[in-house]
């Protein structure tokens, strides 16, 4: 069995890049939310999750005290940096920008998984390697392109991620799986962090009623509760998941509970920080479609992400959150001339009661996981 280890320094070093990638990628979205926008965003989104993933992959058996490694993973930095920069002028003129400093980081990883290949992963890092190459390829020559040309080979390079993760379930890799775990949730601070930030935004400046008390009260409550339907299940499940598996079997369920799982949960909570701001300029007032449905979907999205995870990390139905996802569904879609401050209670109360009943429901089990 692999000894469990922690993320390095140099690791979450890294992963501050992304942390202005994600805000870049909120920038992009905030004042601009219609369906061109919003699948534009999702894109780009995709493709900075996928840099940051490989690294997540390969880094489980690196030793960051050797100079190599920590090398990689900082030349890895800063393209990143390159690639988050040109986040909101990635359909515009940075494109080119945003396709070099993607191919860069992921040619990155790829070196870095050949040379850290152990006899275990040859063969897969062998098949996953050049199809992974091939989509960052298309990514690249997509940002010399404009309008449906780079739309095409940009959601192609992610076509070819996706088909290179399916194929990848075939092989083993190594991974360590407290290392794996820990590093998807310390991915989840990120984003809620740039929730907590959108609340921050929203307050500075605002001048005080009693609305706006309301509905900050209840956003900070909110985020506070997404950090625990997180962290007091979600993480302690994973981890024992991952353990119990091996082989074939254990790549398959990090790749749909972490690698693609974590994605619509990531998007969630950038569509809640989009939805939140505008909720938090205007409290009193109604909020417009895009931001009702940006708001309570960004959280019904986040929530249903868990909810798949949990089905395919234990087998059980996360009856609590999906009635949870329903009710916010359905507040989006019969809401729309309430007050952004009372959206923002019903969804506060809706949350803090389903995890308090699934909490209760589960006591024990998660008594024994602690």
């Amino acid at each position: 069995m692999t000894e469990d280890r922690s993320a390095s320094f140099v690791e979450l070093f890294f992963d501050l890049v992304f942390v202005f990638g994600i805000t870049q990628v909120v920038a992009s979205i905030h004042g601009h939310l219609d369906w061109a926008t919003l699948w534009r965003a999702a894109v780009v989104l995709g493709l900075l999750w996928w840099a940051w993933s490989q690294f997540t992959w390969l880094a489980g058996q690196a030793d960051f005290n050797e100079l190599r490694p920590r090398l990689v993973l900082l030349a890895a930095t800063a393209g990143t940096f390159i690639l988050a920069v040109a986040v909101q002028g990635a359909w515009g003129d940075d494109g080119p920008f945003f396709g070099a400093g993607y191919f860069g980081v992921m040619l990155l990883a790829g070196v870095f998984g050949w040379v850290r290949a152990t006899e275990e992963s040859a063969a897969g890092m062998l098949a996953y390697i050049p199809r992974v190459l091939a989509g960052a390829t298309l990514v690249l020559i997509g940002g010399f392109f404009d309008g449906d040309v780079r739309s095409l080979l940009w959601i192609g390079g992610l076509a070819f991620n996706l088909a290179s993760a399916v194929t990848a379930g075939r092989y083993q890799f190594t991974l360590n799986a407290a290392h794996f775990a820990e590093r998807h949730g310390l991915f989840v601070i990120i984003v809620l962090g740039e929730a907590l930030i959108a609340i921050g935004i929203g307050t500075v400046g605002h001048p005080g009623s009693a609305s706006f008390y309301v509905a900050g009260t209840a956003m900070l409550v909110i985020v506070l509760a997404m950090w625990w339907s997180y962290f007091d299940w979600l993480l302690p499940i994973g981890e024992r998941s991952l353990k119990k598996a091996s082989g074939t079997a254990l790549v398959r369920l990090a790749r749909d509970a972490y690698t693609v799982g974590h994605y619509p949960l990531v998007a969630g909570v950038i569509l809640f920080a989009v939805g939140t701001e505008e909720l938090l300029a205007h409290p009193e007032a109604a909020l417009d479609s895009g931001a009702r449905w940006a708001f309570l979907g960004g959280l019904a999205a986040f929530l249903g992400a868990q909810a798949a995870m949990t089905l395919r990390l234990t087998g059980q139905i996360a009856w609590e959150r999906l009635s949870v996802v329903t009710v916010l569904l359905a507040s989006a879609a019969v809401l729309g001339t309430a007050a952004g401050w009372l959206l923002g209670l019903i969804a506060a109360a809706v949350i803090v009661a389903g995890l308090a009943v699934e909490a209760a429901r589960h006591w024990e089990q998660l008594g024994a996981l602690r």
